[in-house]
């Protein structure tokens, strides 16, 4: 018999916010302008948007990947409040860096060859370009650890987070494939870098969000 007392069918909001702030994630990580932006443009154009669907199973196989490998590095990491804000530095920092990056660096277009209609290579390039970038597993790592020590997410929510992000990773890629042909006449220079400059001002907000109760905590 089921237990009414304890039975309800109240959402856990906690987990509705993770899975909201991990689907806002997602969609920053997944419009980095990397090389992975750039295939499934060139090889959608080239192969079509079923061939790009491989490609981006392999991206989501080697995030799972990393977001697994991030999970238990951050579980490593002892807690307390020193560390909290030892962790918080060191995500500011990772998050500055990537918003100067972005902020002062000249962006190029570069279409790499899309190669031959094959399932099999398609998913391993998909999940090599991911996964040799070392700042992607540094990004993943950097968020296990900020919802493990910092938001003190339990593991339902952190999977949330973890699905929202990847589900928007999965959408955001899906329209890149499927307007390929606009996307590709639509960019230029000129606009990456105008994009580059938005991410970079997002990131550096984001630091300062984690340095504010640090720069509380020492003074």
């Amino acid at each position: 018999m089921i237990n009414r007392a304890s039975f309800s069918f109240v959402p856990d909001l906690r987990s509705m916010d993770a899975l909201i702030y991990g689907f806002g994630t997602g969609m920053i990580l997944s419009v980095m302008l990397g090389t992975v932006f750039f295939t499934l443009i060139q090889n959608s154009i080239d192969n079509g948007i079923l061939s790009s669907i491989f490609i981006i199973a392999g991206v989501i196989f080697s995030d799972v990947l990393m977001i697994t490998v991030g999970h238990f590095n951050a579980q490593l990491i002892p807690p307390g409040g020193t560390t909290e804000m030892i962790v918080r530095m060191l995500g500011a920092a990772f998050l500055l860096i990537y918003g100067v990056l972005n902020l002062t660096g000249s962006k190029h277009i570069l279409y790499p060859k899309s190669g031959k209609r094959n399932i099999s290579l398609q998913f391993t390039k998909g999940f090599l370009l991911n996964l040799l970038n070392p700042g992607n597993f540094i990004a993943w790592l950097a968020i296990a650890t900020q919802l493990s020590l910092v938001f003190n997410y339990t593991a339902s929510q952190a999977n949330a987070f973890y699905f929202g992000a990847l589900s928007a990773i999965f959408i955001n890629e899906i329209i890149i494939s499927y307007s390929a042909s606009k996307l590709k006449r639509f960019f230029n220079e000129q606009l990456l870098n105008r994009l580059g400059y938005v991410i970079g001002v997002i990131f550096i907000g984001f630091a300062i969000y984690l340095l504010i109760p640090v720069v509380k905590w020492m003074f």
